[in-house]
Protein backbone atom coordinates (compact mmCIF):
# COMPACT_ATOMS: atom_id res chain seq x y z
CA UNK A 1 0.00 0.00 0.00
CA UNK A 2 1.66 3.39 -0.70
CA UNK A 3 1.50 6.39 1.41
CA UNK A 4 -1.18 8.07 -1.02
CA UNK A 5 -3.88 5.16 -0.47
CA UNK A 6 -3.46 5.53 3.04
CA UNK A 7 -5.00 8.96 3.54
CA UNK A 8 -8.46 8.10 4.70
CA UNK A 9 -11.42 9.81 2.95
CA UNK A 10 -13.78 11.19 5.10
CA UNK A 11 -17.00 12.92 4.65
CA UNK A 12 -17.77 16.18 6.22
CA UNK A 13 -21.18 17.43 7.43
CA UNK A 14 -21.64 19.59 4.64
CA UNK A 15 -21.20 16.63 2.28
CA UNK A 16 -17.81 17.52 0.91
CA UNK A 17 -14.79 15.12 2.16
CA UNK A 18 -11.67 15.78 3.82
CA UNK A 19 -8.33 13.48 4.44
CA UNK A 20 -6.98 12.29 7.53
CA UNK A 21 -3.20 11.89 8.04
CA UNK A 22 -1.87 8.41 8.31
CA UNK A 23 1.01 9.89 10.30
CA UNK A 24 -0.70 11.12 13.48
CA UNK A 25 -4.84 10.65 12.39
CA UNK A 26 -5.58 14.75 12.13
CA UNK A 27 -7.84 15.66 9.38
CA UNK A 28 -7.29 18.40 7.14
CA UNK A 29 -10.35 20.30 7.54
CA UNK A 30 -13.27 20.73 9.84
CA UNK A 31 -15.80 17.88 10.18
CA UNK A 32 -18.51 20.37 10.48
CA UNK A 33 -17.66 20.87 6.80
CA UNK A 34 -14.49 21.23 5.05
CA UNK A 35 -15.67 23.29 1.72
CA UNK A 36 -17.76 25.50 4.51
CA UNK A 37 -14.39 25.68 6.27
CA UNK A 38 -12.84 26.82 3.12
CA UNK A 39 -15.19 30.06 3.12
CA UNK A 40 -16.24 30.96 6.29
CA UNK A 41 -12.45 30.45 8.18
CA UNK A 42 -9.95 31.93 5.21
CA UNK A 43 -11.60 33.27 2.15
CA UNK A 44 -14.19 35.76 3.60
CA UNK A 45 -12.35 36.92 6.74
CA UNK A 46 -9.12 37.69 4.71
CA UNK A 47 -10.97 40.21 3.12
CA UNK A 48 -10.24 39.57 -0.57
CA UNK A 49 -13.38 40.47 -2.04
CA UNK A 50 -13.69 43.61 -0.04
CA UNK A 51 -10.69 44.88 -1.83
CA UNK A 52 -11.80 43.94 -4.77
CA UNK A 53 -14.48 45.48 -4.57
CA UNK A 54 -12.34 48.73 -3.40
CA UNK A 55 -10.54 48.26 -6.74
CA UNK A 56 -7.71 46.63 -5.85
CA UNK A 57 -6.79 44.84 -9.30
CA UNK A 58 -4.21 42.05 -8.08
CA UNK A 59 -4.02 40.37 -4.82
CA UNK A 60 -1.51 38.15 -3.59
CA UNK A 61 -2.15 35.20 -0.91
CA UNK A 62 0.38 32.89 1.24
CA UNK A 63 -1.71 29.96 1.01
CA UNK A 64 0.42 27.94 4.19
CA UNK A 65 -1.24 24.26 3.66
CA UNK A 66 -2.22 23.47 0.22
CA UNK A 67 -4.44 20.18 1.04
CA UNK A 68 -6.82 19.41 -1.20
CA UNK A 69 -6.94 22.88 -2.50
CA UNK A 70 -10.64 23.60 -1.23
CA UNK A 71 -9.08 26.91 0.78
CA UNK A 72 -7.54 28.31 -2.61
CA UNK A 73 -10.75 27.05 -4.49
CA UNK A 74 -12.69 29.09 -1.73
CA UNK A 75 -10.29 32.32 -2.44
CA UNK A 76 -11.16 32.25 -6.39
CA UNK A 77 -14.93 32.61 -5.91
CA UNK A 78 -14.75 35.38 -3.49
CA UNK A 79 -13.34 37.07 -6.55
CA UNK A 80 -16.00 36.01 -8.81
CA UNK A 81 -17.74 39.11 -10.72
CA UNK A 82 -14.97 41.53 -9.94
CA UNK A 83 -11.88 42.36 -12.28
CA UNK A 84 -8.90 41.49 -10.27
CA UNK A 85 -6.95 38.41 -10.32
CA UNK A 86 -5.59 36.23 -7.76
CA UNK A 87 -1.35 35.39 -7.34
CA UNK A 88 -0.88 32.33 -4.79
CA UNK A 89 2.16 31.10 -3.27
CA UNK A 90 1.02 27.71 -2.26
CA UNK A 91 3.31 25.69 0.40
CA UNK A 92 2.84 22.13 0.97
CA UNK A 93 4.96 19.54 3.06
CA UNK A 94 3.51 16.12 1.22
CA UNK A 95 3.26 15.80 -2.30
CA UNK A 96 1.60 12.93 -1.48
CA UNK A 97 -1.89 14.66 0.56
CA UNK A 98 -2.02 16.76 -2.75
CA UNK A 99 -1.73 13.21 -5.07
CA UNK A 100 -4.90 11.89 -2.76
CA UNK A 101 -7.10 15.21 -2.69
CA UNK A 102 -7.47 14.56 -6.64
CA UNK A 103 -9.25 10.88 -6.09
CA UNK A 104 -11.57 12.65 -3.68
CA UNK A 105 -15.32 12.65 -4.73
CA UNK A 106 -17.11 16.34 -5.46
CA UNK A 107 -20.04 15.85 -6.74
CA UNK A 108 -21.92 17.95 -9.66
CA UNK A 109 -22.94 21.09 -7.58
CA UNK A 110 -20.77 24.53 -6.59
CA UNK A 111 -18.45 22.43 -5.05
CA UNK A 112 -17.16 20.64 -8.25
CA UNK A 113 -17.74 23.71 -10.08
CA UNK A 114 -16.05 25.96 -7.89
CA UNK A 115 -12.73 22.89 -6.89
CA UNK A 116 -12.41 21.04 -10.70
CA UNK A 117 -10.03 24.72 -12.19
CA UNK A 118 -8.12 24.36 -8.99
CA UNK A 119 -7.82 20.48 -8.97
CA UNK A 120 -5.98 20.44 -13.02
CA UNK A 121 -3.71 22.91 -11.96
CA UNK A 122 -2.83 20.85 -8.90
CA UNK A 123 -2.54 17.75 -10.96
CA UNK A 124 0.12 19.39 -13.16
CA UNK A 125 1.64 21.09 -10.52
CA UNK A 126 1.80 17.63 -9.26
CA UNK A 127 3.20 16.19 -11.87
CA UNK A 128 6.32 18.64 -12.24
CA UNK A 129 7.25 17.94 -9.00
CA UNK A 130 5.89 21.65 -8.27
CA UNK A 131 5.04 24.31 -10.40
CA UNK A 132 2.80 27.90 -11.22
CA UNK A 133 -0.75 27.18 -12.70
CA UNK A 134 -3.63 29.37 -13.55
CA UNK A 135 -5.87 29.72 -11.99
CA UNK A 136 -8.70 32.21 -13.48
CA UNK A 137 -6.91 34.56 -14.62
CA UNK A 138 -4.40 34.33 -12.06
CA UNK A 139 -1.97 31.79 -11.09
CA UNK A 140 -0.83 29.91 -8.15
CA UNK A 141 3.02 28.69 -7.62
CA UNK A 142 2.78 25.35 -5.93
CA UNK A 143 5.94 24.29 -3.56
CA UNK A 144 6.92 21.52 -1.53
CA UNK A 145 8.96 21.05 1.30
CA UNK A 146 9.11 22.17 4.73
CA UNK A 147 7.84 25.51 4.66
CA UNK A 148 9.89 27.17 6.78
CA UNK A 149 12.75 27.08 4.50
CA UNK A 150 10.68 27.42 1.17
CA UNK A 151 9.37 30.17 2.64
CA UNK A 152 12.55 31.84 4.11
CA UNK A 153 14.22 30.76 0.60
CA UNK A 154 12.07 33.21 -1.70
CA UNK A 155 14.60 35.70 -3.06
CA UNK A 156 12.70 38.58 -3.47
CA UNK A 157 9.91 38.39 -0.75
CA UNK A 158 5.94 39.22 -2.21
CA UNK A 159 3.80 41.61 0.08
CA UNK A 160 0.90 39.14 0.77
CA UNK A 161 -2.12 40.85 0.77
CA UNK A 162 -3.61 37.71 2.80
CA UNK A 163 -2.71 34.82 4.61
CA UNK A 164 -4.50 31.01 5.17
CA UNK A 165 -2.56 29.39 7.77
CA UNK A 166 -4.09 25.79 7.95
CA UNK A 167 -1.05 23.55 8.87
CA UNK A 168 -1.51 20.58 11.28
CA UNK A 169 -2.05 21.37 15.00
CA UNK A 170 1.00 22.82 17.16
CA UNK A 171 0.51 19.66 18.89
CA UNK A 172 1.36 17.23 15.78
CA UNK A 173 3.39 19.96 13.46
CA UNK A 174 4.83 22.59 16.05
CA UNK A 175 7.67 24.14 13.77
CA UNK A 176 4.90 26.04 11.81
CA UNK A 177 3.69 27.69 14.71
CA UNK A 178 6.92 29.21 16.61
CA UNK A 179 7.98 32.44 16.53
CA UNK A 180 10.37 32.01 14.53
CA UNK A 181 8.16 30.93 11.57
CA UNK A 182 5.71 33.21 12.38
CA UNK A 183 7.62 36.12 12.61
CA UNK A 184 9.00 35.33 8.92
CA UNK A 185 5.12 35.21 7.89
CA UNK A 186 4.46 38.38 9.12
CA UNK A 187 7.71 40.11 7.93
CA UNK A 188 5.99 39.43 4.65
CA UNK A 189 2.14 41.17 4.93
CA UNK A 190 1.07 43.81 3.80
CA UNK A 191 -0.15 47.03 5.52
CA UNK A 192 -3.87 45.74 5.61
CA UNK A 193 -2.81 41.90 5.19
CA UNK A 194 -4.92 39.47 6.88
CA UNK A 195 -3.91 36.28 8.20
CA UNK A 196 -6.71 33.77 9.38
CA UNK A 197 -6.11 30.64 11.13
CA UNK A 198 -8.42 27.79 12.99
CA UNK A 199 -6.09 28.23 16.08
CA UNK A 200 -7.57 29.42 19.10
CA UNK A 201 -4.05 28.66 21.61
CA UNK A 202 -3.50 31.09 23.86
CA UNK A 203 0.34 30.36 22.59
CA UNK A 204 -0.40 30.76 18.74
CA UNK A 205 -2.27 34.28 19.30
CA UNK A 206 0.21 35.42 21.79
CA UNK A 207 3.07 34.70 19.46
CA UNK A 208 1.10 36.75 16.42
CA UNK A 209 1.00 39.40 19.00
CA UNK A 210 4.57 38.96 20.01
CA UNK A 211 6.60 39.53 16.32
CA UNK A 212 4.09 42.62 15.60
CA UNK A 213 0.63 41.75 14.60
CA UNK A 214 -2.58 42.70 16.15
CA UNK A 215 -4.87 39.72 16.84
CA UNK A 216 -8.70 39.08 17.07
CA UNK A 217 -11.30 37.09 17.04
CA UNK A 218 -12.22 34.63 13.73
CA UNK A 219 -14.94 33.28 13.01
CA UNK A 220 -16.59 30.36 14.57
CA UNK A 221 -17.10 26.85 11.89
CA UNK A 222 -19.67 24.22 13.81
CA UNK A 223 -19.12 23.57 17.27
CA UNK A 224 -15.47 24.59 17.46
CA UNK A 225 -14.21 27.61 19.17
CA UNK A 226 -13.58 31.08 17.65
CA UNK A 227 -10.33 31.14 14.92
CA UNK A 228 -7.68 33.47 15.08
CA UNK A 229 -7.43 36.99 12.26
CA UNK A 230 -4.19 38.70 12.33
CA UNK A 231 -2.93 41.52 11.08
CA UNK A 232 -1.91 45.36 10.91
CA UNK A 233 -3.49 48.75 10.50
CA UNK A 234 -7.06 47.83 11.67
CA UNK A 235 -9.75 46.96 14.01
CA UNK A 236 -10.09 43.15 14.30
CA UNK A 237 -13.07 41.55 16.42
CA UNK A 238 -12.45 42.13 19.76
CA UNK A 239 -11.41 39.49 22.69
CA UNK A 240 -12.99 39.92 25.77
CA UNK A 241 -11.27 41.71 28.09
CA UNK A 242 -9.88 39.22 30.21
CA UNK A 243 -8.55 37.36 27.53
CA UNK A 244 -7.51 40.26 26.06
CA UNK A 245 -5.25 41.26 28.82
CA UNK A 246 -4.12 37.61 29.20
CA UNK A 247 -2.45 37.70 25.49
CA UNK A 248 -1.02 41.00 25.86
CA UNK A 249 1.05 39.49 29.59
CA UNK A 250 2.00 36.34 27.78
CA UNK A 251 3.18 37.52 24.49
CA UNK A 252 5.15 40.62 26.35
CA UNK A 253 5.91 39.01 29.76
CA UNK A 254 6.09 42.42 32.35
CA UNK A 255 3.24 44.07 30.61
CA UNK A 256 0.17 45.72 32.56
CA UNK A 257 -2.67 46.58 30.26
CA UNK A 258 -5.28 48.88 30.90
CA UNK A 259 -8.48 47.37 32.62
CA UNK A 260 -11.33 46.37 30.32
CA UNK A 261 -8.93 46.83 27.23
CA UNK A 262 -10.21 44.00 24.52
CA UNK A 263 -8.37 45.79 21.31
CA UNK A 264 -5.15 43.63 21.07
CA UNK A 265 -2.18 45.06 18.96
CA UNK A 266 1.20 44.99 19.00
CA UNK A 267 2.01 48.04 21.72
CA UNK A 268 -1.07 47.21 23.75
Amino acid sequence: MDSTSRWRAERTADGSFTLVSPEHGEACHSLAGAWTQAGERYARPCRLRERALAGERRLALLDIGTGLGLNLAAALVELEGTDATLDVLSLEREPEVVRAALALPLGDGELARAVTPVRKGLAAALAAGGGTFALGAGRVRLVFGDARRTLAAEREPPSFDAVFLDPFSPKVAPELWEREFLALVAERMGPRSVLSTYSSAVLVRATLLAVGLSVGLGPRVGAKSSGTLAGRGFELPPFDPRTARRLVRKAFPGANPAPGAESVGPFS
